[in-house]
């Protein structure tokens, strides 16, 4: 398997910090703007999407650092932790966008 390089890994961390950036601005659009009907339920998605894009960042980065430090220091349980409650605010976002 081809290892991506620490550029991919920061872009799609920067994508999903924006996609969730976007997603609580839209929590706050008003109901009256053109577009304010479509904002129902798009900062949900949003939200979703910005957990996967996160944990697809931080899960190869937290592997990378395992891999350099060989050993679970601080910085490797960090970003494993940050994977991981990303990974939970998708599903939770999720779970919440079904019902």
């Amino acid at each position: 398997m081809p290892r991506r390089s620490l550029i991919v890994e920061w872009t799609i961390g920067i994508v999903g910090l924006l996609a969730a950036g976007v997603g609580a601005w839209m929590y706050y659009v008003p109901a009256d703007w053109f577009l304010g009907g479509l904002a129902e339920a798009w900062y949900l998605g949003m939200f979703v999407g910005a957990g996967v894009l996160l944990a697809a960042a931080f899960g190869p980065i937290a592997r990378g650092m395992l891999r350099e430090d060989r050993g679970f220091t601080a910085r490797v349980t960090a970003m494993t932790a940050l994977a991981v409650l990303a990974v939970a605010g998708a599903v939770t976002f999720g779970l919440i966008w079904i019902i």
